[in-house]
């Protein structure tokens, strides 16, 4: 009798402490959230953070804090994400860094695979292929040909490694020789092209669209599975008969691993919600990035299977990795 009243007890406690438990995840969030960006002010990543996080608070009801931890190539803020508690109030908003540093550093302070929860994919960004105004070849078949007969020829220019590793890819699947010139980013590579010193970039779309829109430099194809909203006119990577070639920026928010998932899919839920409103659509626009609504298990596939693609790149590549 007395085990059975034990046993009663311990059951009642344990049901207790389950509900409890669930309660706390169902009044999510309570607190304000932390939302760290990886990089300093004004970039996409932090663009991105500072369009999202608004509608979130508005949604959850509580404010969402935008954190800017810049420092060694994104790695600074994806561990202070990864070394945060497991409970929903740190998030992080990144894009290629999540994914492309894996394959860069010898040693991380934290394990990409272990440590970070893939919560929502927020966009993608497919880069754009550009060649100066100047440049004889018109289309993507043509700049491949170029290249074959010109090897080690042409120039392109890579502000980042984003940039770098999306050339390097290109060489790649291409067997092509390319010389790649490093630039301090974005601005500078788009000068290069104007001044002559470039010869093609890929790069995202955010930085073109004065130059574009001006004609003094053209765009040949979007590394990406669909047309950009922003150059309606530009062919997708398949149509300009090179289908194997995607790369651009892969925004998504992440937390650490062992948030709870009733959390994950609150989140989850909400900035799918958010990827669909029209002022949200043309901010994304604005930054070359479409809407990419995905499961939090499509997205952590994704998220794994992007880190390995870049691994084997930088390996073919024989890129010398980072301590």
């Amino acid at each position: 009798m007395a085990a059975r009243v034990c046993a009663a007890v311990v059951a009642l406690f344990g049901g207790a402490v389950l509900f409890s438990a669930m309660q706390a995840h169902a009044d999510y969030p309570e607190r304000p959230i932390r939302a760290i960006v990886p990089f300093a002010p004004g970039g996409a990543n932090d663009v991105m953070a500072r369009v999202i996080s608004p509608q979130i608070s508005k949604i959850l009801g509580q404010l969402v804090l935008v954190e800017n931890k810049p420092g060694a190539a994104g790695n600074i803020g994806i561990e202070a994400t990864a070394k945060s508690a497991p409970d929903g109030y740190t998030i992080l908003f990144s894009a290629t860094a999540s994914t492309q540093n894996p394959a860069l550093f010898r040693t991380l302070r934290f394990d990409p695979l272990k440590d970070i929860q893939p919560i929502v994919q927020i966009g993608d960004s497919p880069y754009l292929i550009v060649v100066p105004q100047a440049f004889s070849v018109q289309n993507v078949q043509g700049l491949i040909d170029y290249a074959k007969k010109n090897p080690g020829k042409l120039n392109a220019a890579a502000g980042g490694i984003g940039t770098r590793l999306s050339v390097e890819l290109f060489q790649i699947q291409n067997n092509l020789q390319i010389q790649i010139i490093p630039y301090s980013g974005t601005g500078p590579v788009t000068l290069a092209l104007l001044k002559g010193e470039a010869d093609l970039a890929i790069m995202d779309a955010s930085s073109l669209v004065s130059v574009l829109s001006s004609g003094r430099v053209r765009a040949l194809a979007v590394a990406g599975n669909k047309r950009l909203g922003a150059f309606p006119n530009v062919p997708t990577t398949t149509e300009a008969g090179v289908p194997g070639y995607k790369t651009g920026t892969l925004f998504g928010i992440y937390a650490a691993s062992g948030t709870p998932s009733s959390i994950v899919q609150k989140l989850h839920a909400t900035v799918s919600t958010i990827i669909t409103m029209p002022d949200v659509i043309e901010q994304l626009h604005k930054l070359g990035a479409e809407p990419t609504p995905k499961s939090t298990e499509e997205f952590v596939q994704l998220y794994r299977r992007e880190i390995q693609t870049w691994k084997d790149i930088v390996a073919k590549a024989k890129i010398p990795l980072d301590d």
